[in-house]
């Protein structure tokens, strides 16, 4: 017999195998259909987070349940202060993540991020920090409550108005949380979830010092946020609302301080503004938020209102950014902020542009006005013109 009619022979025995039969012929070298007993499911988000407008690389795998990636953060811009000219490496990011699991499924995970930061108007601000570094365990509590709850342990970011859904570490656009809190990570105790299927929830207890401070002084600061999700005909909306109590560091402008506070990536705490003897003060904040997506338009924003010991402060943000392609799109963004004394005042008005030619290349081109009024002094107005190449792995 040729050996072209063998295999044709062969061709015909197996067309005539059942399925179970050639799953019981196969070699123990092919995997059977299904999940592989070496993969583990990767742990659902505690709350509903939008969608990032250019998507992230998928994490690289080292071994055994650890994953790796990570950024750099290249800048180049004109200014009227600050650093000006010139091309730097603002950062540089490495995140380690490792999954706690049980039965293949993760219930929790380990996350570090570790940042080589270099921001042009923190004086001598480059130094190698700490960004978030927590643990995160999911409690098993869904199948009796229709109900998830994550306890997170750490240092991780506040879950107060956008920055509950919103990740800005690496970003030109900053939200509020900078004038209005002085943090953006915190070290302490937080808990996530979501009740009865679809109302989302953060609570968090932290130090108030920002992070990589472990001590409770001055004293620790409540947060709670509730929100929800709603898919409409005419886009996903995630709506939510905050309440945060505690005692923060002073962002008042003043002579000595004129211009707004700027936090660098990591969220390391800048308290040096010396207001009435004390650098940290008490805040009360309640802010609403929300986010929005629709075919080619991505908005955001937030309204943030409250009081620096029995002074009142004001604030919000918006931001609207619209996809002419897949690859390009442009943003505009306004946002003030209303310090104690209501004569002082910082303003910041922002139009860019976005090219993401891939998952891990984004160049961002962004002008911003900018106006400070210190308390009784006139405004300072700057411009500012940044330029920024994010190569993400």
């Amino acid at each position: 017999m040729s050996f072209a009619r063998l295999l044709n022979r062969a061709a015909l025995l197996l067309l005539t195998l059942t399925p179970s039969a050639i799953a019981s012929a196969q070699s123990p070298a092919v995997m059977p259909l299904g999940p592989s007993p070496a993969v583990t499911i990767p742990l659902p988000p505690p709350t509903d987070q939008p969608p990032p407008e250019v998507p992230l690389p998928d994490p690289i795998p080292i071994g055994p349940g650890f994953l790796v990636s990570g950024a750099l953060d290249i800048r180049t811009r004109t200014a009227n202060t600050g650093r000006t000219g010139g091309v730097w490496l603002s950062t540089a990011e490495l995140d380690i993540q490792h999954n706690i699991s049980n039965r293949n499924t993760a219930v929790g995970n380990l996350y570090l991020q570790l940042l080589s930061e270099d921001p042009p108007d923190v004086s001598h601000g480059r130094d190698i920090q700490i960004g978030e570094a927590y643990v995160t365990y999911r409690l098993p509590i869904e199948a009796d409550f229709n109900s998830t709850a994550y306890v997170k342990a750490g240092q991780f970011q506040i879950p107060f108005g956008l920055l509950a859904v919103y990740d800005p570490h690496l970003q030109i656009l900053q939200p509020l949380n900078a004038q209005s809190l002085g943090v953006r990570t915190d070290f302490g105790l937080a808990v996530s979830g979501r009740l009865y299927g679809y109302l989302n929830y953060d609570f968090s207890l932290t130090t108030g010092t920002g992070p990589s401070h472990i001590d409770v002084n001055p004293s620790r600061v409540v947060c709670f946020r509730l929100g929800r999700t709603f898919t409409t005909r005419n886009g996903v909306v995630n709506i939510g609302g905050s309440l945060l109590q505690g005692r923060l560091p002073n962002t008042d402008l003043t002579a000595d301080n004129p211009f707004a506070v700027e936090l660098p990536p990591s969220g390391r705490v800048r308290a040096d503004r010396l207001v009435n003897g004390d650098r940290f003060v008490s805040k009360s904040r309640i802010a609403g938020d929300v986010s929005y997506g629709y075919n080619r338009v991505t908005a955001r924003g937030e309204i943030v209102a409250g009081a620096d010991k029995d002074q009142r402060v004001l604030g919000y943000y918006a931001e609207g950014n619209y996809r002419f392609t897949n690859r390009l799109s442009a943003a505009v963004a306004r946002s003030l902020f209303v310090y104690p004394t209501g004569s002082s005042t910082a303003t910041r008005e922002s139009l860019g542009l976005t090219y993401a030619s891939s998952r891990n290349l984004t160049v961002r081109g962004l002008y911003q006005y900018l106006r400070d009024v210190p308390r009784d002094e006139e405004g300072r107005i700057r411009h500012r013109f940044t330029v920024q190449v994010l190569l993400r792995f």
